[in-house]
């Protein structure tokens, strides 16, 4: 098995987590079970089985070469391998504003979760991107992000359930505006009654447009944001606990590591220890290679 983690947080568009391509062995499982972001299966060859669950009605899919399955996060899924002939998957877990735009693009929800290309042409090139990705790991992190971004585009020109959207101008300058906001003031102690009036809008309908379009409440996204940042600091600097809660928003250090151990499970000096060591066994790798 082969598994990049992508310690980039930048970008919020499309939010990269991490991505990856195994050959699982026969009759290999997951689940049932719940994954925290949106992840992608593309199938290079062999086949399987992806099951799920919508409005209380169970489907199960059989997939082979060139076809992918959705996963949604917070939804109980369940997939496995082929006793016979064991599918090779790459997959691409991600999140972000532009996510479920992207996805209902390509035709994907989770009451339609599978991706079937128009052509053969088609799914390769939308593959190859995703290929290149975890076959170049020396690739700077804007690179990773540019070839995403390619990937997305063959995803929905190739979909055969892709749709026609229509781009709402107005809005996207809104969300826009407030993405540029919260970046440039996130250390301070911003509301959302300081995002709705940066763009001029009533809290209420702000508050709702903003979780049309991003999938997150304005509050989720700031929380969000000052963590991605918390993380940064984390890995690549030595300053105290209290020292980036201070740099990330929160004047109490007690309040910041609250609010880590609800995203991620785990305080902030536990998250440093172990993702330092992620960080410096890859380095060890690529040095041995």
């Amino acid at each position: 098995m082969i598994n990049y983690l992508f310690f980039n947080n930048d970008y919020f568009d499309l939010t990269l987590y991490q991505y990856g391509r195994e050959q699982c062995a026969p009759y290999h499982t997951f689940g049932p079970g719940m994954r925290n972001h949106f992840l992608l299966h593309c199938v290079l060859s062999g086949t399987g089985t992806y099951r799920t669950s919508f409005n209380g009605n169970d489907a199960a899919y059989q997939l082979h070469a060139g076809q992918a399955f959705l996963i949604e996060p917070n939804k109980l899924i369940h997939y496995d391998a082929d006793g016979e002939h064991p599918w090779e998957y790459m997959w691409l877990e991600f999140d972000g504003m532009k996510a479920k735009e992207y996805l209902n693009q390509a035709g994907l929800s989770q009451d339609s979760p599978i991706y079937r290309p128009s052509s053969e042409e088609g799914y390769k090139t939308c593959f190859n991107y995703l290929k290149t990705i975890i076959d170049q790991p020396e690739l700077l992190p804007c690179e990773v992000m540019g070839y995403v971004s390619l990937f997305f585009g063959a995803l929905i020109r190739s979909s055969i359930t892709a749709k026609k959207t229509v781009k709402n101008s107005i809005q996207d300058f809104y969300i826009q505006s407030t993405v540029d906001y919260i970046e440039k003031h996130y250390m301070d102690e911003i509301s959302v009654e300081d995002l709705a009036a940066n763009v001029n809008l009533n809290r209420s309908y702000f508050s709702k447009l903003f979780k049309k379009i991003t999938t997150k409440s304005p509050q989720d996204f700031l929380i969000q944001y000052r963590m991605n940042k918390a993380c940064e600091l984390l890995r690549s600097t030595k300053l105290s606990i209290t020292q980036i809660a201070h740099l990330t928003g929160y004047a109490n250090p007690f309040h910041f590591t609250r609010a880590f151990k609800t995203i991620y499970q785990q305080p902030p000096m536990e998250w440093r220890k172990r993702n330092i060591s992620a960080v410096l066994r890859k380095e060890e790798n690529y040095a041995n290679e």
